[in-house]
């Protein structure tokens, strides 16, 4: 009997994957920028990128450039990196500025997004600074990340992960060190890279070197309204032993981003999927140490990390290629796959409007 696309059902033990075609398509990344992108909380930065007024930070956001800048009254901010003179871009990397200029007609901001100067506009009647502010985004900063989203009427964050960050605290993440970030590409929709992480059952098979180390007899999952956490300890930690640095902890924040932290010195890794294109991804692995002066150990770990991304990456273009062909149209989950699942119906709510799915 040939098979028609369905919907996700809630019953995980009856349910379909989300199509093939919502991974193939181009049209459907545009839809995913405007309805999940756009109203979702992004990671952008550490507070220690922004320590100074005048200190300044950019990025890009479902496509939009963004500044991320600490006022002279001390208060961090968000603003689109766009002049409101004539719409060029204001700045580019990094660094501290007294005032940011623009590099087309020399119209001049605050770091607070005010307006300084816009040096031709004399004699322009009824023109009034204030009107021409840059524009601002909605701005969190929890545990010392800092976050955007470009919805003016998104949840907070607190709504939205629950207790997540206040867990974190204990922590002192805002000890951290920001040592070093990686880049890479992979030639797969950034769903693949969200279906892999979410799961283990591959691990044996992909992460041979990795599963050496830990005791999969104790990998524990908990599944949160918007995020994921995963556990393992290594082998030989039992449960009341089980801190940072005696097995992994990996939390996944919809829609496209987790914090690890792995086994070995105290670290955390922040690894983004940014899309490209519909069928090409850059994953941005940010690590963060107690230390700037690694060890041998944090060498150490570093080595395993870009082993197991490099698995990662490869058995996610596998699987593009697969896509591709139109061979596979709609798959099914095992009941270990609940996380993946969990996705699966959150990315079909969000774009249930736009791209309906039939009922089963």
């Amino acid at each position: 009997m040939p098979h028609t696309d369905v919907r996700v059902s809630e019953k995980l033990s009856e349910a379909f994957t989300l199509p093939a075609w919502l991974y193939t398509n181009p049209d459907v990344l545009e839809v995913e920028k405007k309805k999940i992108f756009s109203k979702t909380w992004q990671y952008v930065g550490h507070v220690t990128q922004v320590q100074r007024p005048g200190d300044y930070i950019t990025a890009e956001v479902a496509d939009k450039p963004i500044i991320v800048a600490r006022g002279n009254d001390g208060v961090v901010r968000a603003f689109y990196n766009v002049c409101t003179h004539r719409g060029s871009k204001l700045v580019e990397g990094e660094g501290n500025k007294s005032v940011f200029t623009c590099p087309y007609h020399a119209w001049t901001f605050h770091a607070d997004g005010q307006l300084n100067k816009a040096p031709n506009m004399k004699g322009v009647e009824h023109f009034d600074h204030k009107d021409f502010c840059l524009k601002q985004i909605r701005l969190e900063i929890q545990a010392s990340f800092i976050f955007v989203n470009l919805d003016p009427n998104a949840k907070q964050m607190a709504e939205v992960f629950g207790g997540l960050f206040e867990g974190f605290e204990k922590l002192h993440l805002e000890n951290l060190k920001k040592v070093r970030v990686v880049e890479t590409v992979c030639r797969s929709n950034w769903k693949v890279g969200i279906d892999n992480y979410l799961e283990c059952d591959h691990c044996p098979l992909v992460h041979k070197s990795l599963m050496k180390k830990v005791n999969m007899d104790s990998y524990e999952v908990s599944i949160m309204e918007k995020y994921v956490y995963q556990g393992v300890p290594l082998k030989g930690i039992t449960g009341d032993q089980y801190e940072l640095g005696k097995g992994g902890r990996y939390y996944w924040l919809y829609p496209n981003m987790w914090f690890s932290f792995d086994p070995g010195p105290a670290n955390l890794s922040i690894h983004q999927s940014i899309p490209i294109d519909h069928k090409t991804t850059k994953y941005v692995y940010t690590t963060f140490l107690m230390n700037e002066t690694m060890t041998k150990e944090e060498e150490d770990l570093f080595a395993i990390d870009l082993d197991v991304r490099k698995e990662d990456l490869d058995i996610c273009e596998l699987v593009q290629k697969g896509l591709d062909t139109g061979a596979y149209t709609q798959g099914r989950f095992s009941l270990t796959e609940n996380c993946v699942h969990h996705f699966h119906l959150i990315v079909q709510e969000a774009l249930q409007e736009v791209l309906p799915l039939p009922a089963k």
